[in-house]
């Protein structure tokens, strides 16, 4: 599988369904898609590691820390979601080996994808549809 797929993945079961289509990785993280794309530098890597309210998972939580109850552990089960928490953890881990590549996160990503839209579709369209509002405040 390459990054390609990783970026274009549709979880099979939106399709039988007829609902909504998945999100993809560009749409849910596209920064860090983008980053993914052309390359991942050794702050990328540090981020990944270590920061989880910018790393790759923070940012499809909108970069706010919610994913881990905004550090402080008995609001995860209110606010956060304590498997996005472990997704952040296998990142990590992914990032701290020795000369990881793009390659070596493609399982992960496309895992934390199927997770995403199945938990947390909405948090991306209500982000989404906050963007589109703040850009036509700036058109208006």
């Amino acid at each position: 599988m390459g990054l390609n797929s990783v970026h274009s993945h549709k979880h099979e079961a939106t399709a039988i369904s007829g609902s909504e289509p998945d999100l993809t990785f560009e749409q849910v993280c596209p920064l860090w898609s983008k980053k993914f794309r052309n390359g991942l530098d050794e702050l990328d890597m540090c981020i990944l590691a270590s920061d989880s309210k910018f790393c790759l998972v923070g940012e499809a939580w909108g970069f706010t820390g919610k994913q881990t109850g905004f550090y402080v552990a008995p609001l995860i089960p209110f606010v956060g979601c304590w498997t996005c928490i472990r997704f952040g953890q296998k990142f990590g881990k992914v990032a701290k080996k020795k000369d990881p590549t793009s390659r070596d996160f493609e399982p992960l990503i496309s895992e934390f994808l199927i997770h995403w839209n199945r938990k947390h579709k909405t948090i991306t369209n209500r982000t989404d549809s906050s963007l589109q509002a703040k850009k036509l405040k700036v058109v208006s």
